[in-house]
């Protein structure tokens, strides 16, 4: 026996004793759709914007749900799109453990968005919603200076792209060392502000934004944070080209690390603006006549502010502190004796106002002490803070924590309701919801006396329609003999439109119409083949219908190159091979298995005439322990010589073992050949090992400083597995 039939027998016996059920602390992706970005994040008033909206767990054919006077787009998005990205430098996967190290690879699709000239500046919103449900509202943002959208590569001084001020520039960090570089001219003594959303667009981006010369000196600014963003502005100290870079705080990039950057000599952002009622910095310790309303600063690392209040026993006090830009204020009350009495600071809260109330012990005169939670270590002028002192009133105020949810017919989901209750206001209140659409009921429909949260549930019947729709929830409570009502706040990634502030966009899911599935028991596959993997499908509900196979957009581990090969399965197959591709660059040493989750969806049409597309996540992975290369193509030539309108001739050869005698087919698909790079595909037989390819290039063919050939060689190592080996030859480009 060879030594290549015994690793196969020994590797066959130790499957027997390998688990087919999941492990133990299976890490298990999300299974709900998701929306990621919009690319670029808005846009020009009286203008068309191609745009790029990145998804998980979606299929093709999704609405695009649009809110906003004057701005409109198709209903459908379309094509998947995969632009040019900065590429991350390859370093050894994290393996994954228990938990996992979870990982996301978003799909963009192509939409665009008309702006009318007279839409309003602001924000528009938009979601994406399909049979399978919908994703959170995000913002767009619609500007009315040039827009300029990056072009990769522009991560160096050398390659950083023009741009004449004031422009609005729209990128992406898609990679994890991604810079980019944008050069503008400036004049002496000019103010020139960068105002970097990220944040404020529910970008995962911590930008770092920096200026500098275009001899490489850095160029020091004046920063400050708003809404978790940088605004820099700087007073331009000679005439000339000023380089402004950006990147992310962290080594992670992706198409969804999506930023907007208004850089403009005209307008800044400010901290909160003193209004009718307020009061600017009162001297240290003033006493105040309740309601008062202070705005101050503290402008040096040791700052703090210090007011008095008179008030009568067991009067009830409310303190509402909210910060501008950096500031997280500690707000106390403190008796005669300094002795604190109460306080909160904006690190017990989400959107960091600290707000409570307090009922005097005696008649007289109490401190409140307002200080930042780094005093001593830092101070500025963007450390302000807005101050409302008052006597408390009875209210109340409901707020939920999700402005979107999904339901499948004949199931139910939960809303988080949070409720805060002001002015010793202990009372029932009555719930209501409108927008409900038929066959949708909730519960309870009462908050209880003295409750401060609960779980609204949203019900579906089993003959509900699929369908989207906006919900206002509101509560009603009788407070000194009146009826009061409010409705629900929502939390919202920036400002929400007018139309859809304070609502909850629902989405009715149909039931699903197909399960996939598979055993989780290792198998071994060569790094550079694809493995099939037998799967399962469970067809639901009489659908029959054809089934597209892909990549899960979520996985729980690196993926280290590791490709699902897209797969129609026909209408009635309930079983089939997944076929994985193992790359041959795969990290041998650290990446000794893969886990990967595959996706499948498919399109059809429901009771109601609807057409409807749905996706469904496989609820088990595919579980491949990696084995050596079977054979390798590499290049004889380090480099080769390129001139337009000539031919290049390049010598291969396969790198054979003993496991690996078949023949191979070998073609070039770096640079494709639309861009002047044209090849014949040949083919080295059984038992051979050489070849040469020849590539003729058009006269017009151009290519980039780092142009390279790619070869790919394909073979079969038996009728189910598919053997890849490719080899890369840089290329000289000679006028």
């Amino acid at each position: 026996m060879n030594l290549s039939r015994l690793l196969w027998c020994v590797i066959a016996s130790l499957t027997l004793f390998l688990p087919t059920q999941p492990l133990s602390a299976q890490a298990v992706p999300s299974k709900e759709p998701s929306s990621t970005h919009i690319f670029p994040a808005g846009g020009r008033r009286g203008t068309v914007v191609p745009v790029r909206i990145g998804t998980e767990a979606m299929p093709p054919s999704a609405n695009l749900r649009l809110w906003g006077d004057g701005v409109r787009s198709v209903v459908l998005l379309g094509e998947r799109v995969k632009p040019r990205y900065e590429p991350s430098a390859r370093r050894p996967p994290r393996d994954a453990d228990g938990v996992g190290a979870n990982m996301s690879y978003p799909t963009e699709w192509a939409s665009e968005l008309a702006i009318a000239a007279d839409a309003p500046l602001g924000v528009a919103a938009w979601r994406v919603t399909c049979g399978w449900g919908g994703t959170r509202v995000r913002p767009f943002l619609i500007g009315d200076l040039p827009e300029f959208i990056e072009a990769e590569s522009n991560s160096t001084v050398d390659r950083a792209e023009r741009v004449t001020l004031p422009v609005t520039i729209n990128g992406q960090i898609a990679g994890e060392r991604d810079i980019d570089c944008f050069v503008f001219s400036a004049m002496s003594g000019q103010v020139v502000v960068a105002d970097v959303s990220a944040a404020r667009i529910g970008s995962l981006l911590d930008p770092v934004v920096e200026l500098y010369s275009v001899d490489g000196h850095r160029v020091s600014a004046e920063t400050r944070r708003v809404t978790g963003d940088n605004v820099l502005s700087f007073r331009v100290p000679t005439a000339g080209d000023y380089v402004l870079q950006i990147a992310n705080v962290s080594f992670r990039g992706g198409p969804e690390f999506v930023y907007r950057v208004t850089l403009s000599d005209v307008g800044q952002v400010s901290n909160l603006p003193v209004s009718d009622g307020q009061v600017e910095n009162l001297p240290h310790d003033t006493l105040l006549a309740l309601p008062a309303t202070i705005q101050s600063r503290f402008l040096r690392a040791n700052s703090e502010d210090v007011f008095r209040i008179a008030v009568k026993k067991d009067e009830l006090v409310a303190i509402e502190c909210r910060p501008a830009s950096v500031a997280m204020p500690l707000v106390s009350i403190e008796d005669a004796t300094s002795r604190t009495l109460a306080k909160a600071s904006s690190v017990e809260s989400s959107d960091r106002e600290c707000s409570f109330e307090w009922r005097a012990p005696a008649d007289g005169e109490y401190r409140l002490r307002v200080r930042d939670l780094q005093h001593g270590s830092r101070g500025g002028p963007e450390f302000g803070y807005r101050l409302l002192v008052r006597q408390a009133q009875p209210d109340f105020q409901l707020s939920l924590s999700a402005e979107y949810a999904n339901v499948t017919q004949g199931s139910r989901t939960d809303l988080d309701l949070a409720v805060k209750r002001f002015g010793g206001f202990t009372g029932p209140i009555e719930l209501s919801i409108a927008g409900l659409p038929d066959g949708v009921t909730f519960e309870p429909p009462q908050v209880a006396e003295n409750q401060t949260s609960l779980k609204l549930v949203l019900k579906a019947i089993d003959d509900t329609r699929p369908t989207d729709a906006t919900l206002r929830i509101s509560g009603k409570g009788t407070i000194a003999n009146q009826s009061v009502e409010h409705i629900a706040n929502v939390a919202s990634l920036g400002e929400a439109t007018a139309a859809i502030a304070n609502t909850v966009q629902l989405t009715v899911q149909h039931k699903p119409i197909f399960k996939l599935t598979c055993n989780e028991a290792y198998q071994y596959g060569h790094r550079g083949t694809i493995y099939p993997y037998a799967m399962q499908i469970e067809r639901l509900g009489g659908f029959d219908g054809e089934i597209h196979l892909q990549l899960c957009e979520r996985q729980v581990q690196d993926l280290d190159g590791i490709e699902v090969v897209e797969t129609l399965i026909p209408p009635g197959v309930t079983e089939f091979k997944n076929r994985v591709y193992l790359p041959e660059t795969m990290h041998s040493s650290v990446q000794h298995h893969c886990r990967p989750y595959s996706q499948a969806w498919a399109t059809f049409t429901d009771k109601w005439g609807q057409r409807q597309s749905m996706l469904s996540i496989c609820d088990k992975r595919n579980m491949i322990r990696t084995m050596p290369t079977v054979v390798k193509l590499k290049s004889l030539d380090d480099h080769v010589i390129f001139r337009p309108g000539g031919t290049v001739c390049c010598q291969l050869v396969l790198d054979r073992t003993a496991n690996f005698e078949g023949a191979m087919d070998i073609e070039l698909i770096e640079p494709v050949a639309r861009t002047g790079f044209i090849a014949e595909r040949v083919r080295i037989e059984p038992g051979q090992t050489r070849a040469e390819i020849s590539i003729r290039i058009d006269n017009s063919a151009t290519g980039p400083p780092d142009l390279s050939l790619r070869f790919r060689a394909v073979g079969q190592l038996r009728e189910d597995v598919t053997v890849i080996s490719e080899a890369v030859v840089p290329v000289r480009v000679v006028p």
